[in-house]
């Protein structure tokens, strides 16, 4: 079967059980430049879905309807010339809450912005307008991106439970198919969090690969922007518009461009985009104090690598990765104490802060110098440590959560595995090592719960290693329909 048939296929047997027709990005342009479907009714579908899903979910906090409809006509007459094969011409696009838009509301999710409409776009936004995409909505963010919650969005799979953050806008916005992609930022897990707890995908790339030009920090040390999209194909169409030096961000990294897209290997059977890759499996700490229907749907998703040629091998990890919460909170707290500090907002805002969020920025202030050096030279040895441990093989599997998306009114209680309370920080567990790092790492839906919550499983790999995970993403969706599925409107709604 041709892999644009088997996508089809997929499709269609999603559709089935849900009633809901979520065309992918590399999907909708291929209709697109066929004269299948238009850029002003691919928009207008995902209008209506906003207008069925908000009431239930929250994702989108503001609506470019006006503005987006009048992009897809312009879109759409640049379809018509057959000229313009440009990947998202067309394709309206979420923008998560905490990147710039010009002229449109941009509030990081705070009455602190509650009224800020910037004068410039974003880098990551310019990108993408000169790429084709229609700007559609903008997506719900915690607060400053300070948590993994992401009030008052929930999770379309299940609304009694949170859809992750600080990208849960994001996360939510694709997985109901209010958007067919969208953009989130990720300092400890913000967008592969979200996307896992959703049941879709998310890579954050290499550190500076990807400019934060435009975008409010939460820590300049660790800050990334990714895609959030359907599959892993989606996600690479994205980079490939997104990645690129900016003299604007001073953590720009200037290499040689890729093309992501070609990384997928589509004239390639799964199997041969697998066999013989080497896959590190690190059970000592990512496999601990871990949900067993989580373990269960990861290792079986490792054992599919295996039948497909992968060679599986335990990997040892770093001991100091126990160590490492403290340290991302010994860069990350200073950090954003320090940009709300430099404007004046703690003084002369505070009172517009929620209480507990005001609270964790403040706790900046205690730290000193001499604290902040030392958090990071325990970062660079951490990350000069994980680096060999990446070398020895082409990436490494994890699961992304450790537990389901928790329920709403137990997102407080404590995790106790093995008779053992958990430490803070708990959800960051497997994804904020490797924003310390700078590694990319992707998630990409791998199971549902037997009450049915997504699972996520992680692939990480070395710096500018974003073709690798492509690929074996890629091959891994190929052969799988976890990604397909979609979550039905409530009744309520």
């Amino acid at each position: 079967m041709a892999e644009n048939e088997e996508a089809e296929d997929l499709t269609r047997s999603a559709d089935k059980d849900s009633g809901q027709s979520l065309p992918t990005i590399a999907e909708a342009a291929a209709r697109l430049r066929a004269g299948k479907l238009t850029s002003a009714e691919l928009t207008s579908d995902c209008l209506r879905r906003i207008r069925q899903w908000e009431p239930a979910i929250k994702a989108c906090v503001t609506i470019m309807e006006e503005e987006a409809l009048t992009a897809a006509d312009r879109a759409d007459e640049q379809l018509a010339s057959r000229r313009d094969r440009r990947a998202l011409l067309g394709m309206p696009l979420g923008v998560k809450d905490l990147i710039e838009t010009r002229g449109v509301l941009t509030t990081a999710g705070s009455r602190v912005l509650a009224d800020w409409v910037p004068d410039r776009d974003a880098t990551v936004v310019t990108k993408l307008i000169a790429g084709g995409a229609v700007l559609l909505c903008k997506t719900n963010t915690h607060e400053f991106a300070y948590g993994t919650i992401t009030p008052p969005t929930r999770n379309p799979w299940n609304i009694d439970h949170i859809p992750g953050g600080s990208s849960g806008g994001s996360a939510a916005a694709v997985a109901t198919g209010e958007c067919v992609g969208a953009l989130g930022t990720d300092t400890g897990g913000s967008i592969r969090i979200p996307a896992a707890a959703c049941g879709v995908t998310g890579l954050m790339p290499t550190f500076g690969l990807v400019s934060r030009a435009g975008i409010i920090p939460l820590s300049y040390s660790l800050d990334h922007v990714g895609p959030i999209a359907r599959t892993v194909e989606d996600c690479a169409l994205l980079l490939d518009v997104l990645a690129g030096y900016d003299a604007e961000d001073q953590d720009s990294v200037d290499v040689p461009p890729l093309d992501y897209v070609t990384s997928l290997t589509q004239n390639r059977e799964p199997d041969q985009a697998i066999k013989g890759s080497r896959l590190g499996i690190p059970d000592r700490y990512f496999f601990r104090s871990l949900d067993p229907e989580v373990e269960q749907a990861v290792r079986s998703a490792i054992s599919l690598f295996a039948s497909l040629g992968a060679v599986i091998e335990e990997v040892e990890i770093p001991a100091s990765i126990d160590d490492m919460y403290d340290v991302y909170r010994g860069i990350q707290r200073p950090e954003a104490y320090t940009y709300h500090e430099e404007r004046g907002w703690l003084t002369t805002r505070a009172e517009l802060y929620r209480p507990d969020i005001l609270e964790a920025i403040s706790s900046g202030s205690a730290y000193s110098a001499r604290d902040y050096i030392r958090a990071q030279q325990a970062r660079r040895e951490f990350t000069v440590a994980m680096r060999r441990v990446c070398s020895s093989v082409d990436a490494l599997v994890t699961p992304t959560l450790p537990e389901p998306a928790r329920k709403v009114d137990q997102i407080d209680a404590p995790a106790v595995y093995n008779g053992i309370t958990e430490r803070a920080g708990f959800a960051l567990r497997y994804t904020m090592p490797f924003d310390l790092t700078g590694q990319p790492a992707l998630t990409v839906p791998c199971g549902f719960t037997s009450t049915g919550l997504p699972i996520g499983m992680q692939l990480v790999a070395g710096l500018f290693g974003e073709p690798t995970l492509l690929r074996l993403g890629h091959a891994y969706q190929r052969v799988t329909d976890w990604h397909t599925r979609v979550p039905t409107l409530p009744e309520s709604s």
